[in-house]
């Protein structure tokens, strides 16, 4: 096995073995030429991807810079404003952006400082979940819990004022429940779950439970 595999290798071991995943994530860059000027243009891998999550988990700077050049310089970052969709197409000129390799370059865009580690040492939280959204035609750029009321921040592809679309929040405590921020969007619960239905608009809501 080629000695550049232990950069992916090294993306696994890092929250539990982080001294011997460094190890191999050093080993790996020298392999692959990381360390001195990166090689462009990028072949298609995982192993950029997931080595721009370990320079960021680990405050690698001038390594996380370079990647991040050479992934945005060799990997066709794009924004289909369409379907509401980023994707990175990586040279292969295929139909649709290629899976994995997308996934590992997700993973960079969302990591930082400790954060693979923090993710991996403890259990995540057992929370409320919004389901049965009607993407891409709506998402949300905000989902969050504060002081017991969920915030939401609406991102419709094409708003349309006109348009009603509708979404789930499962896994509530069981009682009545409010929505704010909009007069058109109602609420309606059954157990634990919450069905919302709202114009295909941006806006700010809040679900809150009736005390």
């Amino acid at each position: 096995m080629p000695v550049a595999a232990a950069l992916t290798t090294a993306y696994y071991a890092a929250p539990q073995m982080p001294i011997d995943a460094k190890r191999l994530f050093q080993a790996g860059c020298d392999s692959l030429g990381l360390n001195s000027n990166i090689r462009l243009p990028l072949k298609p891998s995982r192993a950029y991807g997931s080595s721009l999550v370990l320079a960021r988990e680990w405050e690698m700077t001038d390594l996380e810079k370079k990647l991040a050049e050479a992934i945005e310089y060799s990997y066709e970052p794009t924004w289909d404003t369409r379907l509401g969709e980023f994707t990175w197409g990586l040279g292969l000129n295929e139909d649709y952006p290629r899976g994995q390799f997308n996934a590992f370059l997700a993973a960079a865009e969302a990591s930082g400082p400790g954060l693979w580690t923090a993710l991996s040492e403890k259990p995540l939280e057992v929370c409320p979940q919004i389901t049965e959204v009607d993407f891409p035609t709506m998402a949300f750029t905000r989902a969050e819990w504060v002081d017991g009321e969920l915030h939401l921040r609406t991102a419709p592809n094409q708003p349309d004022p006109r348009a009603v679309t509708k979404f789930k929040v499962s896994g509530l405590m069981p009682g009545r429940w409010q929505i704010a921020g909009n007069e058109s969007a109602s609420v309606e619960v059954s157990g634990d779950e919450a069905t919302i239905a709202m114009p295909l608009i941006h806006t700010d809501l809040i679900l809150s439970p009736l005390r």
